[in-house]
């Protein structure tokens, strides 16, 4: 063996050994200093799981009833489910990549030692996909348990499927490393001009795809399912990775150990192929992509001062001026942050292409039982998205002042405008996302308009309610020595916003419930509002504005007494 492949050996197991240390001693220190955070968690998780695994139960049990079709649904399942977690686990590495790449402090360190280049992006490499497969290990462990359930399959279905799993991970990370190489490369200096094509790219795509849809609906309706599935046939390629997946997990599932062995192979020889030639191409290209990445000129990072400013005074011509000027920063601050801003996209995103698809589905029309579910199914995804990006990103905003917090005293506004200033962006970007997804909601399922103004009105609360919760707690709970927005959301007071929060969505989703039941099954319209549903309509409304107002009173009212 050479000198230098020892050397990348020696440096590759160091690194490793440091990483499995670090995150052994975080697991441990988090353990022993914030347990009721850990039990959470824990609780959380095992109630995901329960929920998930009673919700594919149920789909799969409905699909057995009608054995030909399910032969037909069940492997269209499996590749939209593995194509979007192909598009999401590619962002999620991306994102991490770069952070471990080219923000953090390490890699400059890394880059003057020994250690070889192609070692350091190794590690980031497995860092970043073991963070992001979370998310596929959530959705696919009750799935494989609901299926294997239902079928009575063999063990070997189990070991199959895990695999599967595991050989698949690999794929999307090393495209997000891929990705994350070309922003370092090219991006920083020329960032305007990246966003303004990739802007034109996705509005050009868009409208030639809602022209098709639109031409494709008012043609021949009765075959709208033939279409449907014609599209999804883009799905199968031969060449993609979710066709090779499912491939094997298919045939697990009906007996043919052999060939799903066979697709296991293909998977995982793509995958080791893939994640090695993203790790070469990066390390051989990795202290350039890093010295553009951190010279990048600062006419290159602005995002628009006039387009900016702008936004803020259309959207905040209520504020006082100086107050607008507070509310500007964080706009930049938020656009500055890909990892805010994208999250919050492709989640909504996902989302209002769902529901932009949801008519085409049923282009005759949904009964009034469905579109009471759908109604409510769609109110309680939104709650929860939002739930998770006001504890993720709004909780960590006062606190992210940090040590400059002194200054407050010296800017021409009183401590509590600061605050309020902070709630209203905060709301205006939750509010603005949530009502776009929401106005699709109404129109897809075609809501008489009482229950349209109820579904917007429990929006808005909700979105109230949970950047109140946010600002107003972080206010109160704030965590000045951190620098790190995750570190600030996982300390006590996230730890305490973050399940005021899910008991305010858990509770907003129960009254939505219980309006759509009632509006379904007791008074059999749609458009009716008795005394009971008038009654719960305006908790629903109370409750969001109650706690939002509540938790403010208590921040704004300790932010104005605090000594920095």
């Amino acid at each position: 063996m050479s000198a230098s492949a020892a050397n990348a050996n020696d440096g590759f197991a160091l690194l490793l050994d440091n990483r499995v240390r670090l995150i052994r001693n975080r697991v441990r220190q988090t353990a022993e200093t914030a347990p009721l955070r850990v039990v959470l968690v824990i609780t959380f998780i095992i109630g995901i799981w329960v929920t998930l695994y009673a919700l594919f139960d149920r789909i799969f049990v409905t699909l057995n009833m009608f054995r030909e079709q399910s032969v037909v649904i069940i492997p269209y399942i499996f590749h939209i489910f593995f194509v979007a977690m192909t598009i999401l686990l590619g962002f999620s590495s991306a994102i991490l990549a770069y952070g471990g790449l080219f923000i953090r402090q390490e890699p400059a360190m890394l880059l003057a030692s020994p250690i070889q280049p192609r070692s350091i992006v190794a590690i980031v490499f497995l860092e970043s996909i073991f963070f992001a497969s979370w998310s596929l290990l959530l959705l696919g462990l009750p799935m494989m348990l609901a299926v294997g359930r239902i079928e009575h399959l063999p063990a070997y279905f189990y070991i199959t499927f895990a695999t599967a799993f595991l050989a698949f991970v690999p794929i999307p990370g090393a495209l997000g490393l891929l990705a994350a190489w070309a922003a370092a490369m090219w991006m920083p200096r020329s960032a305007r001009r990246f966003m303004i094509i990739v802007a034109a790219i996705v509005l050009i795509g868009g409208l030639l795809w809602w022209a098709r849809i639109w031409g494709a609906s008012s043609s021949d309706p009765d075959r709208w399912l033939d279409r449907f599935l014609g599209e999804l046939q883009l799905l199968r390629g031969a060449f993609l990775p979710s066709t090779w997946v499912t491939k094997a997990i298919r045939n697990a599932l009906y007996g043919q150990p052999r060939v799903a062995a066979r697709y296991l192979f293909i998977t995982a020889a793509h995958a080791a192929f893939l994640g090695w030639l993203a790790i070469v191409v990066v390390a051989r290209f990795l202290q350039t992509a890093y010295a553009r990445a951190s010279s990048a000129p600062t006419t290159a990072i602005r995002y628009g001062g006039p387009l900016t400013a702008w936004m803020t005074n259309v959207l905040f011509c209520y504020l006082p001026r100086q107050i607008r000027g507070l509310v500007l920063k964080d706009l930049r601050s938020f656009l500055r942050d890909p990892l805010q801003w994208s999250q919050l996209a492709i989640l909504f995103g996902l989302l209002a292409l769902y529901l932009a698809y949801l008519p085409r589905m049923h282009p005759s029309g949904f009964s009034m039982a469905w579109q009471g579910l759908i109604c409510f199914l769609n109110y309680g995804a939104v709650a929860l998205i939002l739930s998770t990006f006001t504890s993720r990103f709004v909780y960590p905003m006062i606190s992210l002042e940090g040590r400059q917090m002194w200054l407050v005293s010296l800017w021409p506004l009183s401590r509590s405008a600061v605050v309020w200033a902070k709630f209203d962006f905060a709301l205006a970007v939750t509010a603005i996302a949530a009502m776009i997804v929401t106005a699709l909601s109404i129109r897809a399922l075609q809501l008489p308009l009482t229950l349209g103004l109820i579904q917007v009105a429990a929006t808005l609360s909700v979105c109230v309610g949970l950047c109140g919760l946010a600002i107003g707690l972080g206010a109160r709970l704030p965590s000045f020595e951190e620098r790190s927005a995750a570190r600030i959301a996982g300390s006590l007071g996230g730890t305490v916003n973050l399940v005021a929060s899910m008991v305010l969505v858990m509770l907003s989703i129960a009254i939505m419930g219980a309006l759509c039941y009632r509006n379904v099954y007791v008074l059999h319209s749609l458009t009716r509002l008795d005394a009971v549903n008038l009654a719960l309509y305006l908790a629903q409304i109370l409750l969001g504005f109650g706690a939002g107002s509540l938790a403010m009173r208590i921040g704004v009212r300790h932010f104005d007494r605090a000594e920095f």
